[in-house]
């Protein structure tokens, strides 16, 4: 066998709720149940792991499905996961593992996960694995009773997919799709590559004209470039010599500043070190004044506990002699109890006797009396009885009401001196307790006084370290606004100058402008009559050009001498716009209504700048006939509307001239260009400078005031230091009084507890007192009464009883006084011994009470001695401590005098401080003169290596490498005029036109190789497919052959008899061509398969089905409930063939019949134990088998 299904694993899906295992082995395995047990769920569990992507071929509505929904005494799950486990030893599938492991997990949120062997993988994995395996979703290796239906149903066509899946050639179809696809992409690209080719021949011959002109232009320009960086690089190299002369000036000023600024350095130093050890000294008088107060509460402290210890001492003594006192009237009342006892025990040892005595004569005279025959009445017994009884009674109340008298004499004696000594203790209290509220209140008040001053000296603290912090910042900021304050002046004074000495303007344009004066008739330069606003800088400048330059005169006249002045003086040439010859020019209204409206229209040039009216002619001649636009694209709009008859100017400053021509990209602008910029930066600067003269004034102001405050702050600093210190003094004081007056207070309160006590045990006493006397009394009053009727009664029975014998009388008389004498002595025992345990009690609670003030007063003899012990500590640290607030007084004294002369001498110091700044500002006053200068080299150096940078990309070293020695400039000045004309003749060159020229060659030979290149993949393509249908139709026709003969031999086999053939639809299209079946069961004539009934065509499929498996036999195959519309004789014949070939092909068969369970080797019943959860049980039929035979 090639592979074979060993187990499968189901979580979660469907009805299988729990992880269920079923092992597989070789052969025929039967799975049976009842509908609706989740049997078919194992087919949809195979399939849905072999990649099923159809939910709805798992019976399902969507994906989710799949998952167990739950019952009635489950809840759902969120996941499904299955696996099944393959045995791989003959490595049928394609992988080096002898066990194949796939596993399909899906969550209820959607994701779904597949492995091969727990590694991860995806979809398309899977089904390459299994692909032309007979293992698949869609293959023939599961089988149910709807795939059976659909192979009789299909049409022949449809029906062909069943034998090309069992030929293997399914990947082959799959690659021809996709070479298909290929080859479509590629007839795509051949004509986007001849399209391109076709494009770039158009473009070819107009770029190599271009080309060609380019490359003379850059002959031309190359030659341009030596003359003009050699003229360049002699002028810088003048205007560096005057550099150098005004830097060496410039070092020695700056070494001056720097030795004087090192000097005031040294000085700031030198007074931050004198602040600091100010700072320094501050903190440490802080702290002295801290450490005198913490001396001298301490002092203060100690004064109070020696004052209390007094107290306690004092206490301790009173408290003594009150105990003693105390111990005494104890011992004197143990005595007494002692001889109370000593008496009460001789009285009960008498009582004892006689009590024995009393026992012997009354048993003598009962025996006497037995002599007798005559009794006594009962009557009278009783009475006698009674009356002794009332008798004992009696005697027992009177002495409880002694005793209790007795005790009560005794305790209001007591209370009487404890109520006097209480009413004194409660005044005493009172008076201390008030004299504590107003002390406490007292207390509070100065308490409160500290926590504000500690508040109000700790926030003009923190006050003070803010302000001098924001005063340091304030000094920092005010030397860098001067510094920047002179450096603005500098630079206003440098282009001040600039402008008055016209730098940036042709030399005869200066030499006129220079001499103003001389010439009343001159109005000024161009640029300095018009103001242009920013936005608009950069077009106006490109359409003013040159003309910038130009004079404008007054008159013809004023021009003609400044011409002669000129000329005179060879001071070179400049263009003169006299206002009484120039006129204004503008465009034609038609133009400009037309244009007004276009899109990017910025306005007329003249119109966006600011001129006096005076020369209202000249700007309107020179801008007038100037559209301005905002971009190249709308400049080259408009000038296409308007026929390219006035010029059109981008806000990026290019130009569509009139006529068409275009000019364009970066701007080279001479110095005299920047004449606006000029002009706009100083008035910038002298707006900025009025600005931060009034922010460096402003700054001087507010150092003076912060300073002020500062000096301010320290004042109250040293007021709020004295009155804390004094507020904390007293605060100490009243704290110590507070102290001793609780602690007495305290005291006091104790003793009034243990008075109130004592006389709430003496209230309970007498209530208890008067409750017992009244009890008794009645008792005795009762008792008496009793007595009397009984005396009454008693006499009455001795009349009646006076002829009895007198001898009895006697006896009975005496009997019953006997009697009566040991019933009281027995009750006068009783009290006796009542009496010594109420003694012996009291003398225990005396002993007690004694050593607890023995204890006592123990404690108080230790507590005494401890006192002395403290008293002498408290002295040695008050004198350690006044001897310590001496030495830190004496420091605060010395601080203060350091203090003093720290203050004179920072004054001092801020005073050469202030010298050094004045002689350092003079300085570098003299230093910006010089920088003015040297700003004026600089400008000029800035805008010869600016245009060397911007017109020919080099630096002055590289610059002076390229140049000659030139010996004369006005020779090579000619020359450069020479060659710009020349290259003005080219007219427009597009330098691109080279490299596009050669980029486009090079892409169109490189697309030219592409086409040819795909022509020739496009045969080999189409040659593989050709090679590939070959392939096809000879596996399809050899293995439909083997089907073929397979199918005629199982069909008599299935139906036992008759038979059946397969015919194609058409046998010269082997790669189209459909298959149909046809069937002759026994007794009947040959026939299509639709012919047939339904269990017929059932049996003919599956013989189908069984001759492609013996044809091309598959790993395992899964059969569901495929013989349900068999009957029994058919159902038998399908069993056995099942068993039959078990051995060499796997089934695993979904089955509700008899037949077809008897045929397996292995049976797993699926049922229903808990409401809709499947559960599987197994059973080995074979094994049962052997069991059987063994058994028999």
């Amino acid at each position: 066998m090639f592979v074979y299904l060993k187990r499968i694993e189901i979580a979660g899906f469907k009805s299988f709720a729990d992880r269920t295992v079923i092992e597989f082995n070789e052969g025929l395995t039967a799975i049976v149940g009842p509908n609706g047990s989740g049997k078919s769920n194992i087919t949809e569990a195979i399939r849905w792991v072999l990649g099923e992507q159809s939910a709805k071929s798992l019976r399902g509505g969507k994906m989710p499905d799949v998952i167990f929904a739950g019952s009635s005494s489950r809840s759902p799950l969120n996941i499904a996961e299955v696996t099944l486990v393959l045995d791989n030893e003959d490595h049928f599938l394609p992988i080096e593992y002898t066990e194949v492991s796939v596993t399909r997990r899906l969550t209820r949120d959607g994701e779904s996960d597949f492995f091969i062997n727990k590694q991860r993988c995806r979809l398309k994995d899977v089904i390459s694995l299994f692909m032309d395996s007979g293992l698949g979703r869609d293959s023939f290796s599961i089988i149910s009773q709807g795939k059976v239906e659909e192979i009789f149903n299909s049409k022949p066509e449809e029906r062909r997919a069943i034998f090309e899946e069992a030929a293997g050639v399914l990947k082959y179809k799959n690659r021809k799709k996709q070479a298909e696809k290929h080859l479509g992409e590629t007839d795509d690209n051949l004509s986007r590559v001849q399209d391109i080719i076709y494009e770039l021949e158009i473009q070819l011959a107009p770029l190599k004209q271009q080309s060609d002109n380019a490359k003379t232009y850059l002959a031309l320009k190359e030659q341009l470039s030596e003359q003009d960086v050699s003229m360049t690089t002699h002028l810088i190299e003048e205007t560096k010599n005057k550099w150098n002369d005004n830097k060496k000036q410039l070092e020695e000023k700056n070494q001056l500043i720097n030795q004087k600024e090192t000097e005031k350095n040294e000085l700031e130093e030198k007074l931050e070190r004198l602040k600091s050890e100010q700072a320094t000294l501050e903190q440490m008088l802080d702290s002295h004044q801290q450490r005198l107060l913490d001396y001298s509460t301490q002092y203060e402290q100690l004064e109070t506990q020696k004052r209390v210890l007094e107290e306690k001492q004092k206490f301790s003594v009173q408290t003594k002699e009150a105990q003693q006192k105390t111990l005494r009237n104890l011992d004197t009342e143990k005595e007494a109890l002692k001889q109370e006892i000593h008496s009460l025990e001789e009285e009960e040892n008498s009582l004892i006797e006689e009590k024995k005595s009393l026992t012997k004569l009354i048993s003598r005279i009962r025996e006497e009396l037995v002599q007798y025959s005559k009794s006594a009445k009962e009557q009278l017994d009783d009475m006698r009885s009674d009356y002794l009884e009332y008798m004992q009674q009696q005697s027992h109340v009177n002495n409880e009401l002694k005793h209790l008298e007795k005790q009560f004499n005794q305790e209001t004696n007591k209370n009487s001196r404890e109520m006097n000594q209480y009413e004194e203790l409660v005044e005493t209290i009172t008076n201390k307790q008030k004299e504590l509220d107003e002390l406490t209140k007292v207390y509070d008040v100065k308490k409160e006084n500290v926590v504000t001053y500690l508040e109000d000296y700790q926030q003009k603290r923190q006050l003070k370290e803010q302000r001098s912090q924001e005063l340091k910042k304030l000094n920092t900021q005010l030397m860098d606004a001067l510094r920047i304050l002179q450096q603005a002046q500098a630079k206003q004074k440098s282009l001040k100058e600039l402008q008055d000495n016209y730098s940036g303007f042709y030399q005869g344009v200066r030499a006129v402008l220079k001499e103003k004066q001389q010439f009343p008739g001159i109005v000024g330069a161009v640029a300095e009559l018009i103001d242009i606003p920013s936005s608009y800088q950069q077009a106006l400048e490109t359409a003013l050009g040159a003309s910038v330059q130009y004079v404008v005169t007054k008159d013809d006249q004023s021009a003609r001498e400044a011409i002669s002045y000129l000329k005179k003086q060879r001071l070179g040439r400049a263009t003169f716009l006299p206002l009484t010859t120039v006129k204004a020019r503008y465009i034609r209204q038609d133009v400009l209504d037309k244009v007004q409206n276009m899109s990017g229209f910025v306005g007329v040039a003249s119109e966006l700048v600011r001129y006096d009216e005076e020369v209202s002619a000249i700007v309107k001649n020179l801008l007038g006939l100037t559209i301005v636009a905002d971009s190249l694209e709308a400049a080259t709009h408009i000038a296409k509307q308007i026929n390219f008859q006035y010029r059109v100017v981008s806000l990026d400053g290019d130009v569509m001239n009139p006529g068409g021509s275009m000019t364009g990209g970066m701007s080279k602008k001479g110095q005299s260009m920047h004449w606006f910029s000029q002009s706009k930066e100083l008035q910038d600067i002298e707006k900025q400078l009025s600005q931060m003269t009034t922010l460096y004034k402003q700054k001087e102001t507010d150092v003076t005031e912060l300073q002020k405050e500062v000096s301010l702050i320290d004042d109250s600093l040293e007021n709020l230091r004295k009155l804390g210190e004094e507020a904390r003094l007293t605060e100490q004081k009243l704290q110590s009084q507070v102290s001793l007056l609780t602690q007495d207070v305290t005291q006091l309160e104790k003793e009034k507890k243990i008075l109130e006590y004592e006389q709430s045990e003496l209230n309970q006493f007498l209530t208890e007192y008067q409750q017992e006397k009244e009890h008794y009394e009645a008792q005795q009053k009762e008792l008496v009464q009793k007595i009397a009727e009984l005396d009454k009664r008693m006499a009455d029975v001795d009349q009646l009883e006076a002829t009895n014998s007198e001898k009895k009388e006697t006896l009975t008389k005496e009997l019953a006084q006997k009697e009566a004498d040991l019933a009281v002595t027995k009750e006068k025992l009783n009290q006796l011994a009542e009496k010594q345990l109420e003694r012996n009690t009291r003398l225990q609670e005396a002993d007690q009470k004694m050593s607890e003030m023995l204890q006592e007063s123990q404690s108080h003899e230790e507590d005494s001695s401890h006192y002395k012990e403290d008293e002498e500590n408290i002295a040695k640290q008050m004198s350690e401590a006044s001897r310590k607030r001496e030495e830190v007084l004496t420091q605060i004294s010395k601080a203060k005098k350091q203090r003093e002369h720290y203050a004179k001498t920072i004054k001092e110091h801020d005073v050469i401080v202030d010298k050094s700044y004045a002689v350092i500002r003079e300085l570098v006053n003299q230093k910006t003169e010089l920088e003015i200068m040297q700003g004026t080299c600089d400008n000029q150096l800035d805008s010869l290596l600016t245009y060397l940078q911007e017109e020919y990309s080099l630096t002055f070293e590289a610059a002076k490498e390229r140049s000659f020695d030139i010996q004369d400039a006005s020779q090579v000045s000619q020359v450069i005029r020479d060659l710009k004309v020349k290259i003005s003749e080219l007219g427009p060159v597009n330098i691109s036109a080279i490299a596009q020229h050669d980029e486009i060659l090079e892409r169109y030979d490189f697309l030219t190789s592409q086409r040819d290149d795909l022509n020739q993949a496009k045969d080999e393509l189409q040659e593989t497919m050709d090679e590939m249908d070959m392939l096809v139709m000879k596996q399809f026709h050899e293995v439909f052959c083997d089907i073929r003969e397979e199918f005629r031999q199982v069909f008599p086999k299935m139906f036992g008899g008759g038979h059946a053939d397969l015919i194609l639809s058409d046998e010269t299209d082997l790669l189209h061509t459909g298959i149909d079946i046809v069937a002759q069961p026994p007794g009947k004539k040959l026939q299509q398969l639709s012919l047939l009934s339904g269990g017929e065509r059932a049996l003919t499929a599956i013989a189908l089905l069984f001759s492609i498996i013996q044809a091309r036999p598959i790993p395992f195959c899964i059969l569901d409930e495929v013989e349900a519309a068999l009957d029994e004789a058919n159902v038998a014949r399908f069993g056995n063939y099942l068993r039959h070939f078990g051995d060499a092909t796997q089934f695993i068969v979904i089955t509700h019949r008899k037949g077809t369970m008897e045929s397996a080797k292995m049976l797993y019943g699926v049922t229903m134990q808990e409401s809709g959860i499947s559960k599987v049980v197994s059973v080995h039929l074979e094994e049962m088998e052997k069991l059987e035979e063994t058994l028999k």
